[in-house]
């Protein structure tokens, strides 16, 4: 297994972390995610060069439009693809329908992206 590394692996070591919230018109009816999860998706987007998900996470808000959140849904399901990883498995499993939601939305489709 992964010897003193496989805490990183277990879902519940995330639980009490910052988050990253996306919401599509009030924060206060959020999808948080834990900030080092969000931050693990984005460093695999970093690392094969994707568009949009390395841009997100920041504490200042981000907001996506229609083609931006095609775009993310995109990301999402390749760096899922490459990750043997049951922390970023869940949270992009749990990821996509929130996100698929607001894009079935059609051309006014806004989400906002959000980190603490």
């Amino acid at each position: 297994m992964a010897g003193d590394y496989a805490d990183r692996l277990d879902p519940s070591q995330y639980d009490n972390d910052l988050i990253v919230a996306l919401y599509r018109k009030d924060p206060a009816d959020s999808f948080d995610v834990p900030e080092r999860v969000f931050r693990r998706l984005v460093q695999v987007a970093k690392g094969y060069e994707l568009h949009l998900l390395p841009m997100l996470g920041d504490t200042e808000p981000v907001s996506l439009s229609a083609p931006m959140i095609q775009t993310r849904l995109h990301e999402l399901r390749f760096v899922g693809d490459r990750l043997n990883d049951p922390v970023t498995d869940l949270w992009i499993s749990r990821l996509l329908p929130v996100v698929q939601a607001v894009a079935w939305e059609g051309p006014s489709a806004s989400l906002t992206v959000e980190g603490e």
